[in-house]
Formats: structure tokens, C-alpha cells, sequence
């Protein structure tokens, strides 16, 4: 029995891997069950017996690329760094998950499974906003954050910014092609418009 639940397992980690690349680089749509499964080197039906369609394939690899996203800022907000760094690395990690999947995370999955909106919703609430309540008091502890700004207007600022971000959909390619632009959003995050 401990072999089979392995072997399950271990297909439904070869699954999930296979469709993460492939939905990273031909978004969600462009992708059919087949191209997944010849990825993962199990037949279709594996892929039905494991995650019963691509839908849920797809919310899956979402959870758990929401878990590992949650992993990679711990580890940042919890780095060393000094707070200006830690809060480029975040601002540039959330450009790049806006273009994941050729931009249909936010404009097809996000808008139209409710299922997988409220897990994000519920994730960033009971989760994401934590990390990024421990960033901003260590940036006022660092005097970088007004003392004066509730967690409130803090966490809306944040959302504020992130949906920015995810409405501009070229916007890692925007700020690869000129990196000094990420440097002065930070400024302009930090400081606003004063400098």
C-alpha cells in the first residue's frame, strides 16, 4: 500500500512539474491534457486518476506555486538585507508572477474561477499580509516607513500597488529593458513623489 500511495505521489509531483512549464510557457489555454502528460511521461489517464481535469490541475499548480512564492519572500523579508533591498526583491517578484503563464493567471483563472480567487484572496489575507506587515515594521523600525502609517493603509497601499502591477501586463518586460525605472518605483514607493 506504501509503494502504490509512492508511486501515486510521485506521479502527481511529475504532473505538476510538467504542467507548471508548460503553463509558464505557453499559458493555460494553449496547453491540453496530452501535452501534459507526454511532459510528465505518464498517459492521459494518469492525469485524470490524479487531478480529475485540467482545472483542477491548474488550481493545484496555482496552491502550490502560491506556497512556494510564500517560501521565497519569507526567505527575503527574513534575509539580511536592508529593507530597500528586500522590498525590490518583492516588488520584482510580484511583476514577474503578473506575466506568469502568459498572463493568464490574472485575466483568465483569477477572473473566472471563483474557487481559485478565493484561495488567493484567502492566502494573501492570511499569509502574504503577514510577511508583509513584518517588512514594513522593520522598515519603520530602519526609518524608511513612517511610525504613523497603520497596518490598515499599509496593506491597502500594498494592494494598490499590486494591482497596479498586474494591470500592466508587459511590465517585467518593461523594467528588464530599463532597470533604473525598478529602482525609482522603489523611490517612489518609499519616499513618494518628494524623493
Amino acid at each position: 500500500m506504501a509503494d502504490k500511495d509512492g508511486r501515486k505521489e510521485k506521479n502527481r509531483g511529475r504532473i505538476r512539474i510538467a504542467a507548471l512549464e508548460l503553463f509558464e510557457k505557453h499559458g493555460f489555454k494553449k496547453v491540453s491534457v496530452n501535452d501534459i502528460a507526454d511532459k510528465a511521461g505518464v498517459s492521459p489517464v494518469t492525469v485524470y486518476n490524479n487531478f480529475g481535469n485540467k482545472d483542477e490541475l491548474i488550481r493545484d499548480v496555482i496552491k502550490n506555486l502560491s506556497t512556494e512564492l510564500l517560501k521565497k519572500y519569507q526567505g527575503i523579508i527574513r534575509s539580511d538585507k536592508p529593507f530597500l533591498e528586500k522590498l525590490d526583491a518583492i516588488i520584482f517578484n510580484k511583476a514577474r508572477v503578473a506575466n506568469l503563464f502568459q498572463g493568464e493567471l490574472i485575466q483568465s483563472v483569477m477572473n473566472n474561477d471563483p474557487e481559485i480567487y478565493q484561495f488567493v484572496v484567502n492566502f494573501r489575507r492570511n499569509e502574504a499580509d503577514k510577511l508583509i506587515l513584518e517588512l514594513f515594521d522593520e522598515g519603520k523600525e530602519q526609518g524608511y516607513v513612517s511610525p504613523g502609517f497603520s497596518k490598515d493603509s499599509i496593506l491597502l497601499y500594498m494592494e494598490i500597488l499590486r494591482q497596479g502591477i498586474f494591470a500592466i501586463p508587459d511590465f517585467s518586460e518593461r523594467i528588464k529593458n530599463k532597470p533604473n525605472i525598478m529602482r525609482e518605483i522603489i523611490s517612489l514607493a518609499v519616499y513618494g513623489l518628494s524623493g
